[in-house]
This record gives structure tokens, C-alpha cells and sequence, in this order.
């Protein structure tokens, strides 16, 4: 399914589609559809941060993992400028926690309160120094202006194990203790096995 903003294409998987017309019909907490607008919010700051230095892309797709820009031109830019893009996600998600909370300040709207946990969390995820999070990939850029990009790689993986194995465990026990919570693990897991994937390509 394709839909297009100006000369921005947007394609939306099938599962991703009929999942969310299943949250919106059945999630009274509207939980999900906050996260998922927080999740647009961060991606909306990349392609802005993309428009300004000139490499608008022209796709971005959404599947019911992941949310990919296709940037053509991530290797002909600046360190300066590839690092603004890497960042201007979790930018707009602070940015957008603060003006939240201010409104929930105001107004006292509970939703407006999800909506600034919501980015508050996803900015603080997204920051991480992980392979494959924009914290890790603004890491990355600053090792690649001092180390060869292969030392820069190995540094960052060891980082990104350093934090995603012991984040695992935790998350094996919160699981254990909770019965039901899985999210810290398989999100971990997930991470580790992006990694992993990428030095099978590789």
C-alpha cells in the first residue's frame, strides 16, 4: 500500500495496516497509537533534518518492525551533517516530551501525558549507543572522524554488547517475575540479532 506526500512515497506493509486497524478498534488506552505517533514524530525529524541539507528522500516504508527511510545519499554528506540527521529523531522527540508536558501542565489532558512519555522513552531508547539506534549511529560517525570505519565497527559492536547483553538479562528476569512483561527481552534479542545479521551479510 502506497500513499505519497508531495513527492514523498510511503509504503505500508499489509500486517502493518491491518494490526493497526485491530489497535484502533480494540485499544481503549489508545497506548499503542501514542507510541506509534511518537515513532512518526522521530522519523518526521530525520526526513526534516534530510530536506535541510538538500537529500529529501524519496521513500520511506513502514513495516510492522521497522520504519525505513530510503536515503540515497547517506554517503556524500558531511560528518557534520550525517551526524545532525542521525540525531534530529530523538531531537524532535525531546522536543516534542517538553511541549507535551507543558500542555498536560495547562490543560491536565491525560493523553497528552502518553503522548510526552511516549517520545520521552522513545527519545531515551533511541539515544542508546546500540548498532542500529541512532545513539550507536551518532557514535559510529564520531569514531569513523578518529578510527578506520572497520576499528570504528568492531568499538561500536563491543559497546552495543556491552549494553544489550546485561539488558537482556534483565529482561529474562522481569519476565520471569511478571509472567507477561517481554518487552525489554525480546527487544534486546532483537538488537543483538540485527547485529549479528549484519556481520553474516557482511
Amino acid at each position: 500500500m502506497t500513499l505519497r506526500i508531495g513527492k514523498l512515497s510511503v509504503e505500508l506493509s499489509y500486517p502493518l495496516v491491518a494490526i493497526m486497524t485491530a489497535v484502533i478498534i480494540l485499544d481503549r488506552s489508545m497506548s499503542v497509537i501514542v507510541c506509534f505517533a511518537a515513532a512518526i514524530m522521530h522519523e518526521s525529524g530525520h526526513i526534516i533534518a534530510l530536506r535541510r541539507c538538500g537529500a529529501m528522500p524519496e521513500r520511506v516504508k513502514l513495516t510492522l518492525f521497522d520504519i525505513a527511510i530510503i536515503d540515497q545519499k547517506k554517503y556524500t554528506r558531511s560528518y557534520g551533517q550525517e551526524l545532525v540527521v542521525v540525531l534530529a529523531g530523538v531531537t524532535v522527540n525531546f522536543a516534542m516530551a517538553l511541549l507535551f508536558l507543558i500542555f498536560y501542565r495547562i490543560t491536565e489532558v491525560e493523553t497528552l501525558m502518553l503522548l510526552c512519555s511516549a517520545n520521552l522513552g522513545l527519545g531515551i531508547f533511541n539515544s542508546l549507543p546500540v548498532d542500529s539506534l541512532d545513539g550507536g549511529q551518532a557514535l559510529l560517525i564520531i569514531l569513523c572522524r578518529f578510527l578506520s570505519p572497520r576499528t570504528a565497527s568492531i568499538v561500536l559492536d563491543v559497546i552495543s554488547f556491552i549494553i544489550l547483553i546485561p539488558a537482556a538479562c534483565i529482561g529474562f528476569f522481569v519476565l520471569l517475575n511478571s509472567q507477561y512483561n517481554f518487552t525489554l527481552l525480546i527487544t534486546a534479542l532483537y538488537l543483538i540479532a540485527l547485529i549479528l545479521l549484519k556481520h553474516k551479510k557482511g
